[in-house]
């Protein structure tokens, strides 16, 4: 009786968390970076899940990661984009679809309506990723937390993915 239980739970919470997500080599690297990051040790070892928002404006390709510090942040977007499991984290995705970060294998068919939109407003650690639209970095946009965090190791992932950052409008 036990192991039809325990088949059937194991069963359910696979469903709850199906993958239709794959990440870009660049997005596994940064999340592996944000988690080993000395500030977000205890978001590694509680195996949060770890959030991803993109955005794209006229200028603009956005990322930003954080992880969902003792499940306290409650989404209700309606953008949500799908979801996958790395290195032992949900990483759930919302935003806009960018073939840099992320590809999506299957649509998400519909989104749960939220009742009341109702947010619970915290600080996570968030980071924040700019590029061009020509794919070049957007240091003056980029940050770790605070404008004052060191985003050497950020850019070092970004020239190894996508080449040399020359600052935007440079010739």
């Amino acid at each position: 009786m036990f192991g039809i239980v325990f088949i059937i739970c194991g069963l359910v919470s696979c469903q709850a968390k199906k993958s239709n997500v794959i990440l870009t080599d660049f997005t596994k690297e940064l999340i592996s970076m944000y988690i080993n990051d000395i500030d977000n040790l205890e978001a590694k070892n509680r195996k949060e899940e770890i959030i991803i928002r993109t955005h794209i404006d006229t200028l603009n390709y956005y990322l930003f990661i954080h992880s969902n510090d003792y499940k306290s942040y409650k989404y209700c977007r309606e953008d949500f984009i799908g979801q996958t499991l790395y290195l032992g984290h949900l990483v759930r995705i919302f935003g806009d679809e960018n073939l840099m970060f992320y590809s999506v294998t299957k649509k998400v068919n519909s989104q749960k309506k939220c009742k009341n939109k109702i947010f619970i407003e915290y600080d996570p650690s968030v980071w924040k990723i700019c590029f061009y639209k020509d794919k070049s970095f957007c240091k003056e946009k980029t940050y770790k937390v605070t404008d004052e965090e060191d985003i050497s190791l950020i850019q070092s992932l970004v020239e190894k993915h996508f080449g040399g950052t020359v600052p935007h409008g440079a010739k």
